[in-house]
């Protein structure tokens, strides 16, 4: 099928009342001329289709689509007199709005930069920060995380106890289905009041079945939907009343959130349609009816104005596989009933796989009924073929291993090959149905040294190193609350504890005698108090010595030491303590394992969870955190690694989910058997109406539609070949189970498959014996090196990064490369919150050139400081002093009355560089005021608590401050010597570099501002000024150059443990 218009639209064109005056583009002119000439006809005719009126793409997999997309935002630019911030650009990740902006820059250049390329939920939230007046939500509101949503839905479900949602045996059987059941009514735009009008159009439905039909069955099962959609709705009504309450809102919220808005407020819609003229949308198939509602809204004012919108989507309804029941084709009949006039544009030339595969995968689609259109007036083929440029390619392998270990060993030695004939690893990729499907494959692949990677990152819940910390910490939670210490031994026998094995299993020996002596069970623990003498009788001959009794005492007294202070100190200091000095020194240990960069992002991952639970919970304590996880554990929730390093050379590894919009040469499917391809067993126990669509007939949908798409998707992954295998028996719990293929290898054409001949049973002896032998461990430097090039990418230097590299590299690896786990102190949380106190005091000042109450200003700081993560004692304290410094402080400051520029300005984030030859540099100023703004004069102020400094001091002109000088910084010129005048230096810089600001601003004056007394209780504050010579400005500079140099280089690994 090639061009399809379904309409020529009698309404007027956009292009009527724009300006079609071509622009420049801020890069060479040819970029995307040339880009231009290599689009088929088809791609060609979607690019130039501009306020045209709506136009819908229908992208069949490695068709172009996602440079389409960018071309013809390209050409909006140079053929309309549209500005970026004019056309906004939804995708439907993260990853591919960058890869969008990125591919742009390379066609447009900078004004890629100020494009809106959005998320759906990325720029309704940009709407919300923007216009906060227009939402019923409070300042400090958040979203709701995973955790919190399980546990309030544990809680509903305990309270309202729903008698069909909430089985005897296992209370929260259901509370999955209830969470997806209630976020699919949110996408889809079901308010509770539409949803309650759905359940009773159900119950009439349900009256008419009674009445007209004979099957006892389908009225039963009918009626027991029904039940369970009843109960839904109450749970829906007081999760919504319990978000409300606990200043919470939901993911899933936020775009209905902004569609209530503009329905409420045409003011702020007109806002947003007088900005946005141009709409684009990536992926289509895929929206709910929630963001096509919003999308629609967006683009409303050109139909009012007699006009058609410039309205562009593109998608594939057979790559539908996020889409609500798998409603493949409900937005392609939604589009086109939306804009009637709108052009249909089908691509059919495909440039990622060969012709074999595309043949195969859309004979397999063929068998899908939605796709069909069947009684449509919509005439689109989706089972059209598409054409590849490529020709005929390597037919699809098919093996069948006797058993699943054989498989895997399969999939792996045929990888072998390939890397062996110079394929790229990264080229090569693994799929299957499910994260737990791969533990076995992870296993050979380490075993076979083969290096892989997994495409959302690891689970560190399934981490052994994590499980080991839990272990930990479980077992002095059970030791701070007197509880029986049922981990003991296995704790004892850690690596990272340090005791050595034979000592431990001398105790246990004696644990065990007593036991059986006494017939009761003595353990462990109860055999340390017994003291060494009594153990050594019950030793006999293998006695233990003082020197190893005494690392078993030290071992008790940690542990006891780290129960007490679990109910000391916060969370987050106290897990600092647990992997420290006081505790199991994890970070010396770690940093001499050869896996020491994965353990060290999972350590480091696993603190940032307790961060964030503790900002949720100040007084989160070890007992709690642990009823944290064992929560995620019991709902198999996960924590993905974040930051995982993208291994260059590494074969990856993904579910078939995670494989949209990817690519590879070679492809292999594992574990190809039916009920995990095709004849799943239907997961959706809480099944929703089918009232919910409005255009699609679920009644016509074949059982494994759904399926059948997503195995569509892992056919067209494949750039050069496929594999497929499957084992014929499994082994489980001691039981063997015979397999079956899939039904979908029914499906495709035998004359495409070509059986795989390898027998690996005859070496079955060799493959299980090097499984069950460790691997031998090589160097990993390079791998140290591809992982610090890696945290190097875009890096931005803070005065703060540049100040710890030039007194010790190690804390600047530590703290701003691998941002190692360490809880804030106590002084930095006040320093923060006076940081803070003092924002919103001169923010005010600005705004109202008045000054803010002394009520407000310490409110202010007390909101600020309960925001940290403080004990009970420490926040008390704290609030105390500061109150009594910040009262002091106040009556000093608002005696000047200052022309303040900017307040908390930053400098250098993604959107607006701050550019030093090619290093980027970062930095936020407190204050920024006028000294005279007719010559452009500006003085820069740094807040600091803490005791004051003297100005020889700041200038390093004091025996006190050349003491605390590196060898580094002794070696610098004097402009830029000390840390605190670098610093000052650092700002001024910031400033000349800045863009934004006019040129004609200049720093005559730096100055640090002292917000604590010069004397305890004394009121007496004090403020160091200084002049930034030029000179010190190209010091600086210099030395940036410098040290950026060194660190791109990774110079800094020469001199540091790691």
């Amino acid at each position: 099928m090639t061009n399809q218009p379904i309409h020529k639209s009698p309404a007027k064109k956009l292009s009527a009342i724009r300006s079609s005056t071509k622009k420049p583009f801020a890069k060479k002119p040819s970029a995307f001329q040339k880009a231009y000439q290599k689009l088929n006809p088809l791609q060609k005719q979607a690019v130039d289709h501009i306020d045209q009126g709506p136009l819908l793409v229908i992208a069949g997999p490695g068709t172009g689509k996602t440079q389409v997309l960018a071309l013809r935002i390209a050409n909006i630019l140079l053929k309309t007199d549209a500005k970026p911030d004019n056309i906004l650009a939804l995708t439907f990740t993260d990853v591919a709005a960058k890869n969008m902006r990125e591919r742009l820059l390379k066609i447009i250049g900078k004004e890629a930069y100020y494009l809106q390329i959005h998320t759906f939920h990325s720029y309704c939230s940009q709407v919300m920060t923007n216009y906060p007046e227009y939402f019923p939500l409070k300042n400090n509101s958040e979203a709701l995380e995973d955790l919190e949503r399980y546990q309030i839905f544990e809680n509903l479900i305990d309270q309202l106890k729903p008698k069909h949602l909430r089985p005897l045996n296992d209370h929260y059987h259901y509370l999955k289905d209830i969470i997806k059941a209630i976020s699919d009514l949110k996408r889809e735009g079901i308010s509770l009041l539409e949803f309650e009008e759905i359940i009773e159009a159900e119950k009439k439905r349900l009256v008419n079945l009674q009445q007209e039909s004979k099957s006892k069955t389908k009225i039963k099962q009918a009626s027991k939907e029904l039940a369970k959609n009843k109960e839904l709705l109450l749970i829906y009504q007081a999760y919504q009343q319990e978000l409300v309450e606990s200043n919470r809102y939901d993911f899933d919220d936020m775009i209905n959130f902004v569609i209530e808005a503009f329905e409420k407020y045409p003011e702020l819609l007109l806002e947003q349609q007088e900005q946005l003229q141009h709409f684009l949308v990536d992926e289509y198939q895929d929206s709910n009816n929630s963001q096509t509602r919003l999308l629609n809204l967006l683009a409303s004012y050109w139909p009012q104005q007699g006009l058609e919108p410039d309205v562009f989507a593109v998608g594939d309804p057979n790559q539908a596989i996020y889409r609500f029941q798998g409603a493949s084709v409900e937005n392609v009949l939604a589009f086109t009933r939306q804009y009637p006039t709108a052009t249909v544009i089908t691509l059919n030339t495909a440039y990622r796989c060969p012709q074999n595969l595309y043949d195969v995968a859309s004979e397999l689609i063929k068998n899908n009924q939605l796709s069909k259109f069947s009684g449509q007036e919509i005439k689109i083929d989706l089972t059209g073929k598409l054409y590849s440029p490529k020709g005929p390619g390597e037919k699809i392998v098919l093996h069948v291993a006797p058993t699943a270990t054989l498989e895997v060993i399969y999939i792996v030695e045929e990888i072998k090959k390939l890397l062996a004939k110079g394929v790229k690893a990264q080229e090569i990729v693994v799929l299957y149905r499910t994260h737990q499907e791969a533990k076995e494959l992870i296993e050979v692949l380490n075993k076979w040294q083969i290096a892989y990677q997994l495409n959302k990152g690891d689970d560190i819940l399934q981490s052994e190193l994590i499980n080991q910390l839990l272990l930990v910490m479980g077992l002095i939670d059970q030791l701070q609350q007197g509880l029986e210490l049922a981990d003991l031994y296995q704790v004892m026998l850690l690596p990272f504890v340090g005791l050595d094995p034979m000592l431990v299993m001398k105790l246990a020996r004696v644990a065990g005698q007593l036991s059986r002596i006494q017939r009761a069970n003595v353990s462990i623990y109860q055999v340390y108090n017994m003291g060494l003498a009594k153990v050594n009788q019950q030793l006999e001959q293998q006695t233990i010595t003082e020197e190893q009794w005494s690392t078993i005492q030290a071992f008790f007294a940690k542990l006891a030491g780290l129960a007490v202070y679990s109910q000391q100190i916060t969370l987050t200091a106290w897990f600092e303590k647990l992997i420290g000095n006081e505790g199991f020194k994890l970070l010396p240990y770690l940093k001499k394992q050869p896996d020491k960069i994965k353990s060290l992002l999972e350590l480091n991952t696993l603190f940032k969870q307790i961060k964030n639970l503790s900002a949720r919970d100040h007084q989160l304590r070890l007992n709690k955190f642990l009823e944290y996880f064992a929560t995620y554990r019991e709902h198999q929730l996960s924590i993905r690694l974040q930051n995982p390093l993208p291994v260059e050379n590494a074969v990856q590894l993904s579910t078939a989910h995670g494989a949209k919009g990817m690519e590879w040469d070679y492809v292999f499917v594992l574990d190809f058997v039916d009920g995990k391809w095709g004849n799943l067993r239907n997961k959706n126990k809480v099944k929703l109406p089918e009232g919910i669509l409005k255009h699609t007939d679920l009644s016509i949908k074949e059982r494994n539609e759904d399926e059948r798409r997503l195995f569509y998707v892992v056919l067209t992954r494949a750039k050069k070949r496929l594999y497929l295998s499957y084992p014929e028996s499994v082994e489980s719990n001691a039981t063997v189970s015979n397999k079956v293929p899939s039904i979908f290898l029914t499906e495709l054409a035998e004359q495409e498959l070509e059986k795989s001949e390898i027998d690996l049973s005859k070496d079955v002896e060799a493959y299980l014996t090097a499984l069950l032998t460790a691997p031998v461990r090589t160097t990993i430097s390079v791998q140290e090196k591809d992982f610090f090039t890696y945290l190097l990418k875009d890096f931005s230097l803070s005065v703060t990064a540049l100040n710890n590299y030039l007194r010790d590299p190690q804390s600047f690896v530590t703290n701003n490369l691998l941002k190692l786990p360490a809880a804030k102190e106590v002084s930095m949380c006040f320093g923060t919150a006076v940081h803070s106190a003092l924002e919103r005091f001169y923010r005010f000042y600005q705004q109202q050139n008045q000054y803010p109450s002394l009520d407000s200003f310490l409110a202010d700081f007390a909101q600020a400081l309960d925001q940290e993560i403080l004990s009970a004692s420490d926040f008390q304290d704290r609030l105390t002093y500061g109150q009594e410094v910040l009262t002091k402080y106040y009556q000093f400051i608002t005696q000047e009355k200052p022309q303040v520029l900017g307040v908390e300005r930053s400098f250098g984030n993604k959107g607006h560089r701050i550019v030093l030859g090619d290093n980027f540099l970062t930095g936020k100023i407190d204050r920024i005021d006028w000294l005279d703004q007719k010559q452009g004069l500006v003085k820069v102020i740094d807040y600091k608590t803490g005791r004051s400094k003297s100005l020889n001091h700041i200038l390093v002109k004091t025996t006190t401050a050349a003491k605390d000088l590196s060898e580094r910084e002794a070696e610098l010129p004097a402009t830029i010597r000390g840390s605190y005048q670098r610093q000052l230096v650092f700002y001024k810089l910031l400033m000349q570099l800045d863009r934004q600001l006019s040129p004609k601003i200049e720093v005559a004056e730096a100055a640090f501002n002292f917000v604590e007394p010069t004397e305890k209780g004394g009121d007496k504050f004090v403020s160091r000024s200084l002049v930034i010579s030029d000179e010190a400005i190209i010091d600086l500079k210099q030395l940036i150059k410098e040290v950026m140099a060194e660190i791109r280089s990774l110079k800094f690994l020469e001199n540091i443990d790691f």
